[in-house]
């Protein structure tokens, strides 16, 4: 890379520092939130106390981040007991005008909204990085994390920064967060690659060229030396094309979660960012429904005449963030694999789940013309006699081709928007959402 190349980049990497700089506003409101916590806590003599966690704790929160983790501690001697119940009784005492959620999970915690900040509070033993083989849930090591993280930015403070612009870069990618309907980035691992590459700009001149990384030949980080062969040390279930190795929790490879499609798209990100470098990089662009089909379909007439749009709103059962986004991804997938079985196979298409409005988008785009009235059905192959005769029986057109049985079989539907209506009143749909239907069928 050239020198004038390197300063372009660098020069756009501090504009955008500060630009993602946040507010400390934040970090006064959290405070006052925390102090009236641990008061209640002390009052009712519960040996707990309340902390900053995550990337508020750590000083790496972004610009009009307005999701705020916090951990309640408890004493060893809460070990067994249902402290998500005793923490619960403290929080609605502590803010008694305040609606507190409670979500349901390995280990139940809290969310509530105050002052516009999202804060999510989760009862935690306080068990030390040195005992991880004690915690009773893994969120017991999450203050741990934020320790482990500030034992190196306090030696290099620049490393904050070197933290928000990736995150920034993340989620203008669309490959950053850890919940499982995304299988991105975690804010974890991102702490973990900064500190182990130094910086952003190392990070991902390294992830820019992963042609040859597959699961036999991964990228293994392992920044605190815990393993001598992750390949042979870890669950060979926890085998993913990049390894992190917890630096706390030592036997777990942190980017297990983290799926080959989002690896290759921050990949992609990071080799068109170092070619172009831009600002545009770091926007995080809102779904525009409109602007994405207007895109796709521009692309699409290169080859196509005539294109069907069908669009499916979604309002899904109010819950966590992760479970709702879950059951949207679910439905999404059932729609498209039941089509594609049935040769409505989409052009392109697409989802998206906007969390404050409570509410998701399908789209699909077909080339808009009918489907034959009969299918080709597959059977067994002619080896295998009993299931032949068995497979004659409930067909009334068979035929031999190879050495299979076919049968010939009426088609139930013959245009996408008829079995998408049909799929949306079965049980597996009507079970995730509260409301689905078809918005719109567009031709074009």
């Amino acid at each position: 890379m050239d020198a004038e190349k390197i300063k372009e980049i660098n020069s756009i990497i501090d504009k955008v520092k500060k630009f993602i700089k946040p507010d400390s506003k934040v970090i006064v409101e959290t405070g006052k939130i925390i102090i009236k916590i641990n008061s209640t806590l002390k009052d009712l003599n519960i040996s707990a106390e309340c902390v900053k966690g995550g990337s508020i704790a750590k000083d790496t929160f972004l610009k009009n981040d307005h999701d705020i983790d916090l951990f309640v501690r408890f004493a060893l001697n809460y070990r067994g007991k249902n402290i998500s119940d005793i923490l619960e009784v403290s929080l609605k005492k502590s803010f008694p005008k305040t609606t507190i959620n409670r979500i349901h999970g390995s280990r139940d915690y809290f969310q509530f909204k105050i002052k516009n900040l999202d804060y999510e509070v989760i009862p935690v033993l306080r068990i030390h990085a040195s005992n991880y083989q004690n915690a009773e849930n893994i969120t017991d090591l999450s203050p741990e994390h934020v320790s482990w993280v500030e034992k190196y930015t306090k030696l290099n403070p620049e490393l904050n920064d070197e933290i928000r612009l990736a995150k920034q870069f993340l989620k203008s990618a669309k490959v950053y967060g850890a919940e499982s309907y995304i299988n991105g980035f975690s804010g974890h691992i991102v702490d973990i690659l900064i500190i182990h590459y130094g910086s952003f700009l190392s990070m991902i001149k390294k992830f820019s060229d992963i042609n040859n990384v597959t699961i036999k030949n991964p990228i293994i980080i392992d920044h605190e030396n815990n393993m001598k062969n992750p390949l042979k040390e870890l669950n060979p279930s926890k085998i993913s094309p990049l390894i992190v190795i917890d630096p706390i929790q030592k036997d777990r490879n942190a980017a297990a979660a983290l799926n080959a499609e989002k690896l290759s798209m921050f990949s992609e990100a990071c080799k068109k960012f170092l070619e172009n470098p831009s600002k545009e990089f770091f926007e995080i662009k809102k779904f525009d429904l409109e602007n994405e089909i207007k895109n796709s379909v521009k692309e699409l007439k290169k080859s196509y005449q005539k294109l069907k749009i069908i669009i499916i709103d979604i309002e899904p059962h109010i819950n966590s963030k992760d479970i709702m986004g879950t059951k949207i991804l679910k439905i999404y997938e059932d729609i498209k694999n039941q089509l594609s079985m049935m040769e409505f196979n989409a052009l392109k298409d697409a989802w998206n789940f906007d969390f404050e409005k409570e509410s998701a988008i399908i789209y699909l785009i077909f080339e808009n013309k009918k489907l034959s009235e009969t299918i080709e059905q597959t059977g067994p192959p002619l080896s295998s006699w009993i299931d032949v005769e068995s497979f004659k029986k409930k067909h009334e057109k068979t035929f031999i081709k190879g050495n299979r049985i076919f049968s010939i079989n009426k088609r139930k539907f013959c245009i996408p928007e008829e079995m998408i209506r049909k799929l949306i009143t079965e049980e597996f749909i009507r079970a995730r959402a509260k409301k689905i239907s078809i918005r719109e069928i567009k031709i074009l």
